[in-house]
């Protein structure tokens, strides 16, 4: 009972923070034209993704990327829902080491998985998936590269006639000292790769 009442309580934050970030970054880029949603989504060819990284206390920091992509929701949708997929578009040079694990799979919640990157093994979990809202929830089971705990929870939405808005908020609870640049350039770099494995 308790896991699931922390897990309730983190994706009510990530949600929480999921509005406050995209209210923010929307109010920030004055975006031009939107299709109707509460979020501003500019919809015209030069789109630019936002990112907004920021510390909320101590050593925890909360992430939110938000990108709109040219497939419609049914072609995103299948690969944020399966992790394996997922990694691959977003970390494709560790996508070789993905490995379910204790039983789990691409169609199973919860379900654990596990992959390398940079010689170190990180254990995370699939705890959460709506496939009628399109949204997902990780988290990281054992500590790594400085994280004490981790949950990202990712979303689809269709926007701009067919296209899809990806939004990915993260909770991070880093060990002091952390060199939180890293983890900036990493989630740079993971939403390039997912802009070019979808907008090739």
């Amino acid at each position: 009972m308790r896991g699931t009442t922390g897990i309730s309580i983190v994706l009510a934050s990530c949600l929480t923070a999921l509005l406050w970030a995209g209210d923010a970054a929307a109010s920030d880029r004055n975006a031009g034209a939107a299709d109707g949603a509460a979020r501003k989504i500019r919809c015209n060819d030069d789109a630019e993704s936002v990112f907004v990284f920021t510390n909320i206390g101590g050593n925890r920091y909360l992430s939110y990327q938000a990108v709109v992509l040219d497939p419609p929701v049914s072609e995103i949708w299948p690969v944020l829902r399966d992790a394996e997929r997922f990694v691959l578009a977003v970390l494709p040079d560790v996508a070789p080491t993905f490995l379910w694990v204790d039983g789990g799979g691409p169609e199973i919640i919860p379900s654990r998985f596990q992959f390398t990157s940079g010689g170190v093994t990180l254990h995370e979990e699939a705890v959460y998936r709506s496939d009628e809202l399109h949204q997902v929830l990780y988290r990281l089971r054992e500590p790594a590269f400085g994280m004490q705990e981790y949950y990202a929870f990712g979303e689809v939405t269709r926007v701009c006639g067919q296209k899809t808005l990806l939004e990915y908020t993260r909770y991070l609870d880093l060990e002091p000292g952390t060199d939180t640049e890293f983890f900036r350039t990493l989630f740079t770099q993971e939403f390039l790769d997912i802009q070019a494995y979808f907008n090739e």
